[in-house]
């Protein structure tokens, strides 16, 4: 059972991540490829570098550490670029139901990596995935309608691989050697992302219309959750098992948004995201029964 701190931290990491969630929606209308959409993530992966840089223990990383924060920040920029679109065109229970199903490739990493059993009830939880990934597929009335919808729903389906991603190098840093260099990990991940989201905006298109101040304080915001979500994530997930820290967190960010975003953006809960959630909480529970 985890401890008064692991409790804590995971309540916290739950708050953060369902906020960085919700306030991700309100930078997502910038389309993809323009240079207000590449500032939007330099916002947030800067925030987050900043935020991180207050809990880093400042030590010369070995370069075992550093060639993982690559690997992270690739799914950091991932994960976060394509979230943002996805959010674009999807309601946020929805991308964030998905999003969160990314758990699967660290929970059932074990199968592949390092031949564990297979059983009924991962057949299963992956049936429910598979389910609440071809449901959340948004369809138009028109032929362009659908064309579009096709791409968000293609950059939600990476943004969940890429946070499954994340996961799995979170739980190889912790259990590598080096594991208490998690603090310097992470935040050079996010410099790196911030300096590739730089890179990425020097060639990018300019905007139509001027995007709003408070879009950047929304990103900021969104940065500074994202950057200590990923700390403690990274933390709790070598002090926690994954077939205990991996539901719980994701089934409980999934309520928490749900709930934040029909308080905040004032999005209806319907049905499709209804079964959505449960075909979600199902996969997660069936995942890891053991």
């Amino acid at each position: 059972m985890p401890g008064v701190t692991e409790i804590l931290l995971l309540v916290l990491t739950i708050t953060l991540s369902a906020g960085r969630n919700i306030l991700s929606k309100f930078v997502s209308k910038t389309a993809f490829g323009k240079k207000s959409f590449y500032r939007f993530q330099i916002c947030i992966f800067s925030a987050g570098s900043i935020a991180l840089a207050l809990f880093a223990d400042y030590t010369v990383p070995s370069p075992l550490t550093v060639g993982l924060a690559v690997i992270y920040a690739a799914f950091l920029i991932l994960a976060q670029w394509c979230y943002t679109i996805a959010l674009g065109r999807i309601s946020v229970s929805i991308c964030s139901t998905i999003y969160s199903l990314g758990f699967i490739i660290p929970t059932l990493s074990g199968v592949v990596i390092w031949n564990e059993s297979f059983t009924v009830f991962d057949f299963l939880g992956l049936c429910c995935v598979v389910a609440a990934i071809v449901l959340s597929g948004q369809k138009g009335k028109t032929v362009t309608e659908q064309s579009a919808s096709k791409v968000f729903f293609i950059t939600l389906v990476i943004a969940m691989l890429s946070s499954g991603g994340l996961g799995l190098i979170q739980k190889t840093q912790q259990a590598l050697t080096h594991s208490e260099e998690k603090s310097m990990f992470v935040l050079i991940a996010f410099i790196i992302a911030a300096l590739v989201s730089f890179i990425f905006s020097l060639f990018s298109k300019k905007d139509e219309e001027t995007p709003k101040n408070k879009q950047f304080v929304f990103a900021i915001l969104t940065g500074a959750c994202f950057g200590i979500c990923n700390l403690l994530n990274t933390t709790l997930a070598g002090k926690l098992d994954s077939a205990l820290f991996f539901p719980i967190q994701n089934i409980s960010v999934i309520l928490l948004t749900i709930v934040f975003s029909c308080i905040i953006t004032k999005e209806r809960f319907t049905k499709k995201s209804a079964v959505t959630f449960l075909l979600g909480v199902g996969a997660m529970v069936l995942l890891n029964c053991y």
